[in-house]
């Protein structure tokens, strides 16, 4: 686990009641640096603990003086269809200002359908990602990445066991799904392996026929990995940067060396290695600092597929407040002031098209001078950026096999199905555990 001195631990009553579940947290606590006592709350306190600033710590953490390890709360994912019943127990105001994260706290968040590129998706035709089943196990995360607003506070979810029997469920009623990414708000490997979460869902994926886990992380905590069954049924997915960027904008994580290490480690004991260059910062360094690690990734790890992301979700202005400008090269903030116009409706902002093409086809040049023939993708892009760049990449934005997609097994093939017509809902809202927000219009 990591060296952590969070401010409190809360733990559900639920939690507290349950021997198995409360000594999860009595692991996690004995491992912290200064162990605290958890407090024990009920569901009818959280208003009281939000309005109290239990989530205070969630803003960008490039914009804090110092940030501080996170808040950590313990609770269990409900799994009875009672979520709407929970929420309408608060008032309409607390409703109102705290829905989403009343959500998290209460535990109706063990699943959502991303109905990316269907109707109902807001962002359709900006963002190449597929259509999937997103699964979760901790809202927020240990990092401290300048860019993020996931820390402050880290809620984990304990009852691993039903978990992993309501995930059957789904994945039964999904047979055209071969692969679950979990957690895009959360890193859990941070708190492993005291927690003791991680581990079982791992080799649960193990027993299951043509279902694979990815786990996307910047961890350098892979050691505890080596002793699970996982059969190879989990895929390990890192998201790596430069050397500049891992040490100044992503404290916490692991240097760009130390998150090989660990993949090195965890390819050695037969799991899936994977990479995403995500997102791409480009600092002063960008161009050097690619070829370096590009170069190291193929000195100690042997990954079946690379993605490739710039930096983006925001405006020049969010930027700025989130990351040391002046550790960035000034041609690109000088085009992403230049563009504002240009990118305001995309969620691709704030570098304009071009620039972000120069990243791309900078780190792909490096990924073949070492390799030429492993799969190489762009994640989170555009269609247009597809069309730019399939004569470089050789692949499409309907073939190409995705980092953490719901088709890319081990091997990378190229797709042979239609990734945005294939899925298809099929709970009929009787799987317990869905996220309600993420239902399609």
């Amino acid at each position: 686990m990591y060296t952590l001195n969070p401010p409190r631990i809360l733990m559900h009553e639920d939690v507290a009641a349950n021997p198995v579940y409360r000594a999860r947290v009595e692991r996690v606590v004995q491992a912290c640096q200064t162990p605290v006592t958890p407090e024990v709350y009920a569901d009818r306190d959280l208003p009281a603990l939000l309005a109290g600033g239990l989530a205070a710590g969630r803003i960008p953490m490039g914009a804090m003086p110092t940030v501080p390890d996170p808040v950590l709360l313990f609770n269990t994912f409900r799994f009875d269809g009672q979520g709407e019943a929970r929420l309408r127990q608060f008032s309409d105001p607390d409703r109102k200002r705290w829905e989403g994260l009343l959500r998290e706290l209460l535990g109706d968040r063990a699943f959502q359908w991303a109905n990316y590129n269907q109707e109902g998706d807001a962002h359709r035709h900006d963002k190449v990602c597929r259509p999937c089943w997103r699964i979760h196990l901790q809202n927020g995360c240990v990092h401290k990445c300048a860019y993020c607003g996931f820390g402050g506070l880290l809620i984990a979810a304990v009852n691993i066991e039903e978990y992993c029997h309501w995930l059957g469920k789904l994945a039964e009623r999904h047979p055209w799904q071969l692969t679950y990414l979990l957690d895009d708000d959360g890193d859990p490997p941070g708190l492993e392996p005291e927690l003791g979460t991680l581990g079982p869902l791992i080799e649960y994926f193990g027993t299951l026929k043509d279902r694979y886990l990815i786990i996307h992380t910047k961890t350098w905590n892979t050691a505890w990995l080596k002793d699970l069954d996982h059969r190879g049924h989990t895929i390990l997915v890192w998201s790596l940067s430069g050397a500049t960027q891992s040490r100044l904008i992503e404290p916490i994580t692991g240097t760009t060396e130390q998150r090989l290490a660990a993949a090195h480690l965890a390819q050695e004991t037969g799991y899936t290695v994977r990479f995403k260059f995500k997102p791409i910062i480009p600092v002063k360094e960008w161009r050097e600092d690619a070829e370096a690690a590009v170069r190291q990734v193929f000195e100690q790890t042997r990954p079946d597929v690379i993605s490739l992301c710039c930096f983006m979700w925001m405006d020049i202005d969010d930027l700025k407040r989130r990351l040391p400008v002046d550790r960035l090269d000034p041609e690109f903030l000088a085009a992403a002031e230049g563009a504002r116009a240009e990118v305001a409706d995309t969620i691709t902002k704030p570098f304009p098209p071009a620039f972000r093409q120069r990243l791309y086809e900078h780190y792909f040049r490096e990924i073949r001078r070492w390799d030429s023939k492993i799969p190489v993708s762009i994640s989170t892009e555009t269609f247009a950026m597809w069309k730019t760049l399939e004569p470089l990449l050789g692949v499409n934005a309907r073939n190409y096999p995705c980092g953490c997609g719901p088709f890319t097994i081990p091997g990378a093939p190229t797709l042979t199905c239609d990734p945005f017509t294939v899925p298809s809902r099929n709970d009929q809202g009787d799987i317990p555990g869905v996220f309600p927000a993420w239902k399609p219009a």
